[in-house]
């Protein structure tokens, strides 16, 4: 009897340690149950990594081989002298690197394999457990399943490559699926990078009937400033500001960053960097028409991303002689820009048709010097006059005059007088965070949680709703807030 007992207390015991040990995960399962909000749809960003073959392989994928062949190439190019061996080396490298992805001149993919994985199903049923499941969109994507169990969270990923009239189409059918699986009729939408494009694309042809909230994060307001420099032939390299660059960006590895510090101090890169810039001045339109347009002219999803102003002169730089050849792809390019032109009018329909319309900025990062606009402040990929909805910048490293802060009020002017939001399309739902990077949001930051709270709060939130989430905000490494 005392045996029996003794084994029963233990295993009482043992279950009441158990659960003593697991109070977080009770509580999060019982938060989850209970959350009876709108479902959420995280619209990823381009991910060119993400492209796949049929059988799984990396679509674009960068082989050790052929690096040392294109080397090997451009090497002997340049002792002979020879610069058009030296371009052709850089072309059939590119080509055995991104050919795979290209699109015909219909905008159909070469090949018709590679793809962008779908994930159609809710997040309770995709294991999340991985590293590559931490940043940016996609941990934000763990990062609200976690907090609201998986059955109400959905990621949409889609290929780059198409029009965005094609790719409001597929998130439609998603939106749809998403509808039906939850039984809801309301969505909250995280709009990433050129996500929001397309989320915007969406708007513009199916309406805001299915839509309660929509938060853009670090998306381009009538596209960005360097997709329009390489798209226009503004590609010139600034040897200065590339050792700068990447000497910030090397900083955690002392070898590579060492060696860059030596190339820089004795000249060495500078000369490389002239050499370049020569060679591409040289040889630009060999390099657009054999490479660049085979490759991306017809992805028509990466025009919607060229500015407004300089999407003229990109058709002519790209097909200025070629018009008979490229007719389908230039009558879906002019529907593109159709789009581009207007996206602003569109976001602001959604705004006055009662959904919760936010935007979010990131700035304080070097944009690469390879374009003239280059000393801009960015996110790492788009400009911060663009994601903020045209907010005035300082250039990267200085700060705004007294001349260009006269007369502005001072809740519009950043803790270290480096935006002025006064300018920006919606400045009361536009939130600015320095030092985030690209879309942001790591999993289990200040920075995912402020981007939940945007997209789940019952009314429109705007800069003054909440004292955690001022205007203007501050991160660290970890995408935690500090002070500035």
């Amino acid at each position: 009897m005392k045996k029996t007992l003794r084994k029963s207390l233990s295993i009482l015991l043992a279950v009441l340690m158990i659960v003593a040990s697991m109070p977080m995960a009770f509580a999060t399962e019982t938060k989850a149950a209970e959350y009876d909000g709108d479902p959420i749809v995280v619209v990823r960003g381009i991910d060119f990594a993400g492209l796949v073959n049929g059988d799984g392989s990396k679509a674009i994928s960068i082989e050790i081989g052929k690096i040392l062949n294109a080397i090997k190439d451009i090497g002997i190019g340049t002792v002979k002298g020879d610069d058009d061996a030296v371009i052709n080396a850089i072309i059939k490298f590119g080509l055995e690197t991104l050919g795979g992805v290209a699109c015909d001149k219909e905008g159909n993919p070469v090949k018709a394999d590679v793809h962008i994985p779908k994930f159609l199903t809710s997040a309770d049923k995709i294991d999340l457990s991985g590293d590559e499941w931490a940043d940016t969109a996609v941990g934000l994507f763990r990062s609200a399943a976690n907090k609201f169990g998986g059955k109400n969270v959905y990621l949409y990923t889609f290929d780059w490559r198409l029009s965005p009239s094609a790719l409001a189409d597929d998130l439609n059918s998603f939106l749809e699926l998403v509808k039906t699986e939850t039984g809801k009729n309301k969505l909250d939408i995280a709009a990433c990078s050129m996500g929001g494009m397309i989320t915007t694309a969406y708007i513009d042809k199916y309406g805001t009937d299915s839509l309660d909230s929509v938060v853009y994060l670090s998306t381009a307001h009538n596209g960005g400033h360097i997709v329009g420099s390489a798209f226009t032939g503004d590609l010139v390299i600034d040897s200065k500001a590339l050792g700068d660059f990447l000497i910030e960006k090397t900083s955690n590895n002392f070898g590579l960053n060492l060696l860059i510090k030596i190339l820089n101090a004795f000249g060495t890169l500078k000369i490389v960097v002239n050499y370049v810039n020569d060679l591409i001045a040289n040889n630009k339109d060999k390099l657009y028409d054999e490479l660049l347009r085979e490759c991306f002219g017809s992805a028509f999803g990466l025009w919607a991303l060229i500015p407004d102003e300089k999407f003229d002169q990109a058709v002519n730089f790209f097909y200025a002689g070629e018009e008979s050849e490229y007719a389908t792809a230039l009558r879906e390019i002019a529907k593109v820009k159709e789009f581009v032109f207007k996206t602003d009018s569109i976001m602001k329909k959604a705004y006055d048709n009662g959904v919760k319309v936010s935007f979010v900025s990131h700035y304080n990062s070097k944009q690469l010097p390879i374009y003239s606009g280059y000393k801009a402040h960015g996110d790492g990929v788009l400009e911060s006059d663009r994601t903020s909805g045209y907010a005035k910048f300082a250039k990267y490293g200085e700060t705004l005059t007294d001349a260009e802060i006269a007369g502005v009020a001072p809740e519009y002017i950043s803790p270290d007088r480096v935006v002025n939001a006064s300018t920006c399309l919606y400045k009361d739902t536009t939130w600015i965070v320095k030092n985030a990077k690209h879309v942001g949001c790591k999993d289990n930051s200040d920075h995912t949680e402020f981007a939940i709270w945007l997209l789940t709060s019952e009314v429109q939130p705007i800069v003054k709703t909440n004292p955690a989430y001022p205007r203007f905000m501050n991160v660290d490494s970890n995408e935690n807030f500090i002070g500035f």
